[in-house]
């Protein structure tokens, strides 16, 4: 066969290329501590790797959520059981008070512990996280969840209804709220007394007719009827001038009657002879039904309704503000003792249903925290499984790779010198 001469070096040089090829790249291997360097050396690896390495992110993602979720809910629990001890003040302030030994100066220290009691509170639902966010506004986490109005009345208007909680992700088919709305844990707490309630004008009325007050007027009549709720329809007369007249019916439109039998009705203004609406003196008037009194006043159109009907629900200020309230009346003089008493026994029913609540949210939150930390521990066992899985499939063996290494180097030493010595060879030597 026939060598040539530019045949012999290019023989020599591809040797050395491919050695040096294999040695660069167990070289990289080494450097890198991986087993393949694009997915051409083992696409099945790449392709596992691949995989593995998205689960192991995804993870680490939820297992941050996790992390941003927990001390956000143990702070929330702080400031609960922080508005617990503070109610649990008032109750005792309330049992206190009730004394018939306690002097006017006595309920007038009471009442402004009370009071300050309420603004701390409210401090305390208005209360921002490390994120500048407020903890209980819900998804509305940079407007102040409760405001108090020129009346002092306290409303809140933070996120409400459906998705009104934040949620995070904590595995791939388990969310976990990361809080409360403040209406949930401040405002609607359920009403125990069984003496308050509340009238409103229905919704197609189209009078003028407004509720002034509620109230109740017969403590045994207002239990005994405490779950109905009934309408105070009005009527004009069929022929003007004549009476403006009501009428008590329960919501099958039956006629209601009062403990001695006899029908709940009246008259409220008159009409003139070309029937306009002409308001009573004094224009505010109230009705005595069931135990309860209403107090109302404005313009009734004919059929016009309101409807009375317990309250299901008592806000922890309302609660506070009320009893602070017949407290004070009590030192002007206002307020009989009867009236006190009936008034710190709702107080106390309900402040202790706001701690009822308080503790239903907070057994919520520990629930929650339970299974963050419970997650936290299976996150760190399924990083580490798949890390270590990972690792089996891309990572380097460095005992094989050092032996391979040093092979390739003497593989490429011996390419090296021997087209050395290849290229000194010539024809022209043996002539």
């Amino acid at each position: 066969m026939r060598i040539s001469t530019p045949q012999m070096y290019q023989s020599g040089l591809s040797a050395m290329q491919r050695a040096q090829s294999n040695f660069n790249k167990t070289s990289l291997e080494m450097s890198t501590g991986r087993r393949f360097l694009t997915p051409s050396d083992d696409p099945n690896g790449s392709a596992q790797s691949v995989q593995l390495d998205a689960a192991i992110k995804k993870t680490e993602q939820y297992q941050r959520n996790n992390d941003l979720a927990k001390p956000r809910l143990m702070q929330e629990e702080a400031q609960i059981m922080a508005t617990q001890n503070a109610l649990q003040r008032v109750r005792e302030l309330v049992v206190a008070g009730n004394n018939d030994t306690y002097t006017k100066q006595n309920r007038t220290i009471i009442v402004s512990e009370i009071r300050k009691l309420r603004e701390d509170i409210i401090g305390i639902a208005n209360l921002k996280d490390s994120n500048d966010e407020y903890l209980f506004a819900g998804t509305r986490p940079h407007t102040e969840p409760f405001v108090v109005g020129s009346d002092g009345k306290v409303s809140y208007v933070g996120a409400v209804g459906a998705g009104s909680v934040r949620e995070v992700s904590i595995t791939n088919a388990q969310n976990v709220a990361i809080g409360d709305t403040g209406a949930a844990v401040f405002m609607e707490v359920p009403e125990r007394s069984g003496l308050l309630n509340e009238a409103v004008p229905k919704a197609t009325n189209t009078g003028t007719l407004s509720v002034s007050s509620t109230g109740v007027n017969n403590l045994d009549d207002a239990l005994n009827s405490s779950d109905q709720t009934l309408r105070i329809r009005f009527s004009y007369p069929a022929a003007n001038p004549g009476a403006v007249e009501y009428e008590v019916l329960d919501l099958d439109g039956n006629a209601v009657r009062d403990s001695n039998g006899e029908l709940i009705s009246g008259h409220y203004g008159t009409t003139d002879a070309a029937g306009v609406f002409v308001l009573p003196t004094p224009s505010t008037q109230s009705i005595e039904l069931v135990g309860r009194t209403i107090t109302f006043t404005g313009e009734p159109a004919n059929g016009d309704e309101l409807i009375s009907r317990p309250v299901s629900q008592v806000s922890i200020f309302q609660t506070l503000d009320d009893i602070a309230t017949a407290f004070e009346n009590s030192v002007t003089g206002t307020l009989s003792s009867e009236d006190l008493s009936r008034a710190t026994s709702i107080a106390i029913r309900n402040i202790d249903s706001g701690l009822g609540r308080l503790d239903e949210v907070r057994t919520t939150i520990g629930l929650r925290v339970s299974t963050l930390e419970m997650q936290t521990g299976l996150n760190d066992e399924r990083v580490l499984d798949l890390s270590t899985t990972l690792s089996d499939v891309r990572d380097l063996d460095y005992a094989e790779a050092i032996s391979r290494f040093k092979l390739q180097e003497v593989v490429l030493e011996a390419a090296q010198q021997t087209y050395v010595q290849t290229s000194k060879m010539s024809l022209f030597d043996l002539l």
